[in-house]
């Protein structure tokens, strides 16, 4: 990934979080960049006049990602783009940014493994199963709930055996998340369903934490 020479500093560092992480609010790239919300606020500005970056402007906060503009100035390729976008994409997308700072507070190098990763290790992750690891060599299967799930998907994400994508795995046996992971957290954005899964954990003996986050907008 290179750096544009015309751009602040601030303006390409937001550029490259959002290269890593797709969506994101403009709180989280102050934190993403360590940067005084002032800041984050004129270095987005420009860059949406710029054309570089966009924002679903009707939600509060905003959503933001990178343009295809952007993608030939850093010299990357962006994920392709057919349709926009569906929200429950976007809000599970910062929803992680979300999760991984909590986490990283509290277990030292603890980072979300891209698809292309996980991929790579024989998994086709669906939607809301995301695969971690930390710096103490743990390795992680996280089930983000940000729309209400049914508790009987915990019992089958987790032993779930996923068909490898032959162009990453070339074994035609996929793995399941209990083959490798060390830890299982369950994360919802509703208080009360959380409650639910943890009774529905304690019913199946499922080897499952379940943590509550903060949901991003009201519903």
């Amino acid at each position: 990934m290179r750096r544009s020479p015309t751009l602040p500093k601030l303006q390409n560092l937001i550029l490259e979080q959002l290269v890593q992480v797709q969506y994101a609010t403009s709180a989280q790239l102050q934190q993403l960049c360590g940067a005084q919300q002032p800041d984050i606020s004129r270095a987005v500005r420009a860059l949406i006049e710029a054309g570089l970056i966009d924002g679903i402007l009707l939600t509060r906060p905003m959503i933001l990602h990178l343009t295809p503009i952007s993608g030939q100035l850093l010299g990357v390729r962006l994920p392709a783009r057919r349709r926009n976008a569906t929200w429950s994409v976007m809000a599970q997308a910062c929803h992680l940014n979300e999760l991984q700072e909590l986490m990283h507070k509290k277990y030292v190098g603890f980072r979300f493994l891209s698809r292309v990763e996980l991929l790579k290790q024989g998994f086709n992750p669906a939607f809301g199963e995301h695969g971690a690891v930390d710096e103490a060599g743990t390795s992680w299967f996280v089930l983000l709930d940000d729309y209400l799930m049914t508790s009987d998907r915990i019992s089958r994400a987790w032993t779930r055996r996923h068909t490898p994508n032959k162009k990453h795995w070339l074994d035609p046996t996929g793995r399941t998340w209990r083959d490798v992971a060390q830890r299982f957290l369950v994360v919802s954005t509703d208080e009360q369903h959380a409650m639910r899964h943890r009774e529905w954990i304690l019913k199946t003996s499922l080897p499952a934490e379940v943590m509550h986050i903060k949901l991003l907008w009201k519903t």
